[in-house]
């Protein structure tokens, strides 16, 4: 609840009603297929976390592996969508904000390379995705950010993700 609450103030600029909900902002914004989307975009993650629970231990380095690359690529990908946002302002983008939408290709460059294991690289997806939805989640609040109804898709896909790596790290 304090989520839709945090999405409709965003949306509206102050409190709604309790009648008024993030279901009901979702079809306003039509946010069906950006959920969608992001809904399959964790799939390969669970699936392969679900593999390495159920597969011999010869198998789940293998899945381990592509959970890294993959994991490394959301995080590539969520500072792809932080430059968007910061492109797109009309009085154009601050250094900031482009210093910001560059930094998790950066902190995500070491594990785009093949050194190490999960043991380190899934702790290290983990915390970047959550610090980068904090991020996210202050940006926004302060109107700096993307718009309310993106973080109604990322919330639950940041769920997805660290779901899927605490059931891998659980398996290994």
């Amino acid at each position: 609840m304090a989520h839709d609450a945090f999405v409709a103030d965003a949306k509206f600029g102050g409190p709604v009603s309790s009648l008024q909900t993030v279901s009901s902002l979702q079809t306003e914004i039509k946010t069906g297929a950006a959920m969608v989307l992001a809904y399959l975009a964790a799939a390969p993650l669970i699936a392969a976390a679900l593999m390495i629970v159920i597969e011999p231990a010869h198998n789940a380095q293998t899945f381990a592996g592509f959970m890294g690359l993959y994991g490394a690529v959301l995080i590539v990908f969520f500072g792809g969508v932080r430059w968007g946002i910061a492109v797109m302002k009309p009085e154009g983008p601050t250094m900031r904000s482009l210093l910001g939408a560059a930094a998790p290709l950066l902190l995500a460059f070491p594990l785009l390379l093949p050194l190490g294991g999960a043991l380190w690289k899934f702790p290290a997806i983990m915390a970047l995705t959550a610090v980068l939805l904090v991020d996210d989640l202050n940006a926004t609040r302060r109107g700096s950010g993307a718009p309310a109804w993106y973080l109604s898709v990322r919330l639950p896909l940041t769920v997805l993700i660290e779901l899927a790596f605490v059931i891998a790290l659980a398996g290994m």
